[in-house]
């Protein structure tokens, strides 16, 4: 399985087969994400993407990858779903938490996320209510399983239904104080899940070390609480050294790797 991040929570991800899945897109607009990954071109071999709840900066590519690859399904949970086909969207598959969908031999699981759903039109002062905030759990063809968790705080499901049931070999967790998991709870979360690998996510960088310092300073600017978190996910690995029996995986913007 490939991994590529694409931002602070988009990723890409090639199944051993070659299915190309990605999550969460936010692209134009958005300064973790890498100029050459900017182009249309880049998003035609598509095969499946997979919304985790609504707000923009999960949400605000995919057009962008619809219009590149017209074979691509979209899948998102209920309400977030009959949205985008009331939006003229096609291949859209509903889910639920619980739901599960096997896809051209990759099978996709949703799962709790403690979060809201939701898209607000700034011009019209306006928020449009999408429905719950999901996570998935990937598995692929090999039967590698990835739990991407989207954006959650603590949940007791992290024990239970992804750690138990589905015991995934790789946990992506959102890193960041006001918005998914303190450090201290994200270590509590990979003890609840046992993963063999966790990477920590949805940690914006200081505008040196983004793919787009000017961008990301103006984002800063826009969004000034976002600034109380940044290295967050520094604590995290620190944290981590109490957890030495699971293997920290740290990816930086526009890397990709192989597990």
């Amino acid at each position: 399985m490939k991994l590529l991040r694409l931002g602070h929570s988009m990723l890409r991800l090639e199944s051993p087969q070659g299915k190309v899945i990605v999550v969460d897109p936010w692209i134009d607009g958005n300064p973790t994400c890498p100029k050459e990954w900017q182009e249309p071109s880049c998003w035609s071999d598509v095969d499946a993407v997979l919304v985790t709840h609504g707000h923009f900066d999960h949400l605000m590519g995919l057009d962008k990858v619809c219009q590149a690859s017209s074979k691509a399904i979209i899948i998102a949970c209920w309400e977030l779903a009959l949205e985008l086909v009331f939006q003229g969207k096609q291949n859209v598959i509903s889910m639920n938490k619980g739901g599960s969908l096997e896809f051209e031999g990759v099978k996709y699981s949703m799962v709790n996320a403690a979060h809201t759903s939701s898209f607000s039109d700034i011009e019209k002062n306006q928020t449009t209510y999408l429905g719950a905030a999901v996570g998935y759990v990937i598995e692929f063809e090999d039967g590698y399983k990835v739990y991407v968790a989207g954006d959650t705080g603590l949940t007791a499901d992290m024990k239970f239904v992804v750690g138990e049931f589905f015991k995934p070999d790789l946990a992506i967790l959102p890193i960041g104080s006001m918005v998914g998991l303190t450090p201290e709870q994200a270590v509590y979360a990979v003890e609840a899940i046992c993963p063999k690998i966790v990477m920590p996510y949805h940690d914006f960088p200081r505008p040196e070390d983004a793919p787009h310092p000017d961008e990301m300073a103006g984002f800063l600017k826009q969004f000034p609480l976002i600034e109380q978190t940044l290295g967050e996910a520094n604590k995290f690995i620190k944290l981590m050294k109490k957890v030495p029996e699971v293997d920290l995986c740290l990816v930086k913007y526009g890397e990709a790797i192989e597990l």
